[in-house]
């Protein structure tokens, strides 16, 4: 009996034992869950730098960074189930009247309509200008614009999704204040692309994923614990490598912009233009297959309009770039320079292109708003009429 009892003892002790180990392992997960969540709740009500990101942003690796609220995510053409699509409220017919002739205009914020009404942005003013022209008419304009996206970006919404809406032309809008520089970071998509997708999901969905990331990207970008291609840009931000050897970064807005004016262009930026060639040269041979023709539409910077440097959301941008270590001299830009390297690249490509500067120029100021360089509804007017005046619309 004593030896009996003296088997149980232990076993009942290893029990206990591993009662007590799950009892403080649920404890423990218990007590985790409640940190998170509280974690989770604190930040959406307390805020942090970049919540706005994630609340107004949304990344897909096609399309870019863009609004959260963009059409692009819902928007598909079902030509078995619709005969009709709305287009940021723009109801366009898919079987098209063989009569019409059909623009669809694609670019960034610029192109969509920054802070204007949809019926004054310039692809729809456009429409309007050449309607009052000739009332006999059948061009549709479509604006397709959408706030965010680059050239490549641009390349993909047109190739994915606009297609079936038959365009006869596609005009694309290529906003100088930052779609040069900016198609640059679509090396940062691909390695974010890569990444688990749950973790993306995780990142946009939730404060505190968003904030221990932004925490991570701080603290590697201080002291390079990992090189950006070791995590892909997870964890590494693969923007730090895209600052050329003047300083800028191309992947700011004003800095990207400066880089672009400087006469001595540095290596980044010459690929920045080789890019861009390569993203035309897709848009180009898009068209050649599926029967519409490309015009390029430059939208210019206060900075080219005005002749001068005038970053107007950041009014002392050279001081800025100073207390970075970035030392430049306005003598050092040539503002009229990167509109004249597109212009070069559409001669070599064979591509119609309107340099819109001289219509702007008439306006002067008053064609962007007050810090920013976003046009106002008299720029968008003045970038119909340059259209007006150097492009013609017939079918091709």
């Amino acid at each position: 009996m004593r030896a009996g009892r003296a088997e149980a003892e232990p076993r009942a002790r290893r029990r206990s034992s591993s009662r007590t180990i799950a009892a403080r392992a649920a404890a423990l997960l218990l007590g985790s869950v409640l940190a998170l969540g509280t974690g989770e709740i604190a930040l959406r009500v307390i805020d942090y730098p970049g919540a706005q990101e994630r609340r107004a942003r949304r990344f897909h690796p096609r399309y870019g960074t863009v609004n959260a609220d963009s059409w692009i995510f819902d928007f598909a053409i079902d030509r078995a189930r619709h005969r009709a699509v709305d287009l940021r409220g723009q109801v366009i017919a898919l079987d098209k009247p063989a009569h019409e002739v059909r623009v669809l205009f694609i670019g960034d914020s610029a192109t969509e309509g920054a802070f204007v009404s949809l019926a004054q942005s310039y692809p729809l003013r456009f429409q309007q200008r050449l309607a009052a022209r000739d009332p006999q008419t059948h061009v549709r304009a479509i604006n397709a614009g959408v706030w965010g996206m680059t050239t490549i970006d641009e390349y993909h919404l047109l190739r994915d999704k606009l297609l079936p809406l038959q365009p006869d032309v596609v005009v694309l809008g290529l906003f100088l204040a930052n779609d040069i520089n900016f198609n640059l970071g679509h090396g940062q998509q691909r390695l974010r692309h890569v990444a688990p997708s749950w973790l993306e999901a995780a990142r946009q969905r939730s404060a505190l994923v968003h904030f221990l990331f932004l925490q991570a990207l701080a603290i590697n970008q201080r002291h390079r614990l990992v090189r950006p291609d070791r995590l892909g840009s997870v964890w590494a931000d693969a923007r730090i490598g895209l600052v050329d050897e003047y300083g800028f970064h191309m992947l700011s807005y004003p800095a990207g912009e400066v880089a672009l004016y400087m006469r001595r262009p540095s290596q980044l930026v010459d690929e920045a233009f080789s890019v861009l060639e390569i993203a035309l040269a897709q848009l180009r041979e898009l068209g050649v297959r599926h029967g519409f023709s490309l015009r390029v539409l430059l939208i210019p910077t206060p900075s080219a309009v005005l002749g001068r440097l005038a970053v107007l959301h950041h009014p002392n941008i050279l001081e800025e770039l100073r207390e970075q270590g970035v030392r430049v001299r306005e003598s050092d830009l040539d503002f009229a320079l990167p509109a004249r390297r597109v212009l070069a690249i559409c001669r070599e490509l064979e591509l119609s292109c309107v340099d819109a500067s001289a219509e702007l120029a008439r306006l002067g100021r008053a064609a962007f708003f007050p810090g920013d360089e976003h046009p106002t509804a008299a720029g968008h007017d003045a970038l119909a009429r340059a259209l007006l005046r150097h492009g013609d619309f017939d079918p091709p």
